[in-house]
């Protein structure tokens, strides 16, 4: 289980992002800290967490969608950019493995979904 889970839409409105989050959590209340930045407090199962959807954080099309727990019904990345390109149909990005500061893992190593193909790839 990861400490955390994120992931990166391309081009993907945030009415579209909360709509899917609706669907696996119950979001409690919904801020919009600047121009780019909502967070979202949600509830799910027994705990609170937050959401933080930021636009524009890897070049000018892609959202960030962050997940600040491990409480959530994804084991990693790669099992929630499954879930939210097949329910957003956009494509997805993430990491291909949990973050630690101990792993030797490439850190331009990522997964991506598209309507092409779905694996690992270099994003530089």
């Amino acid at each position: 289980m990861q400490p955390d889970i994120e992931i990166y839409l391309l081009s993907c409105s945030n009415d579209k992002i909360i709509e899917w989050l609706q669907a696996s959590f119950n979001i409690i209340e919904q801020k919009e800290i600047s121009t780019h930045l909502i967070s979202l407090k949600v509830s799910h199962q027994e705990g609170e967490f937050e959401i933080q959807i930021l636009e524009q954080a890897a070049g000018k099309r892609f959202t960030s969608v962050w997940l600040n727990t491990d409480q959530t019904p994804w084991q990693s990345d790669v099992e929630c950019a499954k879930a939210a390109y097949a329910a957003l149909n956009c494509e997805v990005r993430c990491n291909m493995a949990s973050w630690s500061e101990t792993e030797e893992q490439d850190p331009d190593q990522w997964w991506h979904i598209n309507q092409y193909e779905e694996g690992p790839f270099i994003w530089r």
